[in-house]
């Protein structure tokens, strides 16, 4: 089973790496919580921590860290698996992520209040057409968040051209590395 949806205008090698990342992400960290979020179309670096605007345009990144704040029509999907034993099981996600509202009133959606040991994902759709894909991940313990955020590209072959809040060369080693081990929740 895999985390990421891949559609007709992604490039397969995109959600691959992506997948790749993911997985060694969830090996290290081995969160309580998964909430993974396709969006329709790459997004920039500026994502990462953002929490809204107010008074017509004013931005906001904020101490604590908020949902990021797309616009329910962007999201194509948003999946939560849970940890029972040894998999991810997927199931119901009790409380929305991306809703209908004014950006001001997510100001107030800290990622603590989804969860206190879990891993949030956000990825690109269309990577085929932009030939650029983009990859935001929170790791949520107790009230800390630690985000990092990774542009593949295509003329890179779908390495890495760019990372926030992570080492380029940890990613980009994920990346030369084979998976050897089955994802945790293939396991029989």
């Amino acid at each position: 089973m895999k985390l990421l949806k891949e559609k007709h205008n992604d490039n397969p090698n995109f959600i691959l790496n992506c997948e790749k990342i993911i997985q060694n992400r969830i090996n290290l960290w081995n969160p309580t919580d998964i909430f993974v979020n396709r969006i329709d179309n790459w997004f920039d670096e500026k994502w990462m921590e953002f929490s809204g605007t107010i008074m017509s345009g004013l931005s906001i990144w904020k101490g604590e860290t908020t949902i990021p704040p797309f616009h329910p029509n962007r999201v194509e999907s948003s999946d939560f698996y849970q940890k029972t034993a040894e998999q991810y099981v997927k199931k119901e996600n009790p409380k929305t992520l991306h809703i209908y509202q004014e950006s001001k009133d997510n100001l107030k959606r800290y990622v603590s209040e989804f969860t206190n040991d879990g891993l949030f994902i956000w990825y690109s759709g269309n990577s085929k057409v932009n030939e650029i894909g983009t990859l935001m991940c929170y790791l949520v313990r107790e009230s800390e968040c630690q985000p990092f955020f990774i542009t593949l590209s295509e003329k890179k072959e779908w390495n890495v051209s760019q990372t926030k809040g992570i080492l380029r060369k940890e990613i980009q080693t994920i990346l030369e590395n084979e998976l050897n081990e089955k994802h945790s929740w293939q396991r029989i």
